[in-house]
């Protein structure tokens, strides 16, 4: 099964180009932490005049298609330069509906179709709301347990309508992948810690955040479409870079 199939499965899911959670909506306030706005605010770049469509040679178990556009499937950042390798950036928050069902999605390309030469980082969005939720990803990933936690973050939130409210909230969660208050907390207030949280938040300004999901490779092409995901994340990302 490849992921032109998963994504033609999930096309109502597909919908985030259009009704994507925006930094507003995720919790109104910590009591009331229901997400309700699904306004989609686009981030605003330049595009190259007379820019033509880029080609990329499919990697293997790519699906052969036409040629990616851009304004249709990308979205190109005139004033930031590519990186030097590939990279994929998936800006994301667990209050997020959208961010929950496209996880499955990105599981399956991780699992089956990432090609060894593409770098992947998920990046927590910081909302003033709930910090907590940051601050609680990059307490997993500290601790080694990133994986577990993020799997029950969302099922919790999405699965068990259990809405995580404060870092308090975080402690039982914790506790049931096995890690002790202690050293939960010990990993949350680390300086280690602090350093990633303001490093996702200077990520979002640097591509100027407002909505999520959000799928930006090599520093330079934010994804506009998700029907050509699969050739996006391979064998565009691994041409595509600052020294191609």
């Amino acid at each position: 099964m490849n992921l032109k199939a998963i994504t033609t499965g999930l096309m109502a899911v597909a919908l985030f180009a259009l009704t994507a959670c925006n930094n507003e909506g995720a919790d109104k306030t910590k009591a009331a932490s229901e997400t309700k706005s699904q306004t989609k605010e686009e981030v605003t770049v330049n595009q190259k005049e007379d820019k033509k469509p880029v080609k990329s040679e499919p990697v293997k178990g790519e699906p052969v298609k036409v040629e990616l556009k851009e304004g249709v499937d990308y979205i190109e950042y005139t004033n930031l330069e590519a990186s030097e390798e590939p990279l994929v950036y998936e800006f994301f928050s667990y209050t997020c509906p959208h961010c929950y069902n496209l996880e499955p999605v990105m599981i399956e390309w991780k699992r089956n179709y990432k090609a060894e030469e593409v770098t992947f980082r998920q990046i927590p969005v910081f909302l003033p709301q709930v910090p907590h939720l940051t601050y609680g990803f990059y307490t997993a990933e500290e601790l080694g347990v990133l994986e577990e936690f993020h799997l029950t973050m969302f099922a919790e939130w999405h699965e068990n309508n259990n809405r995580i409210i404060d870092k308090n909230g975080l402690v039982p969660l914790f506790e049931s992948i096995g890690v002790s208050k202690e050293k939960f907390e010990q990993a949350y207030t680390s300086e280690s810690v602090e350093k990633k949280v303001e490093e996702a938040k200077a990520l979002m300004a640097k591509f100027q955040v407002t909505s999520f999901p959000l799928l930006i490779i090599n520093e330079k092409y934010k994804v506009n479409s998700y029907e050509n995901l699969q050739r996006l994340l391979g064998s565009f990302a691994i041409t595509n870079t600052k020294e191609s």
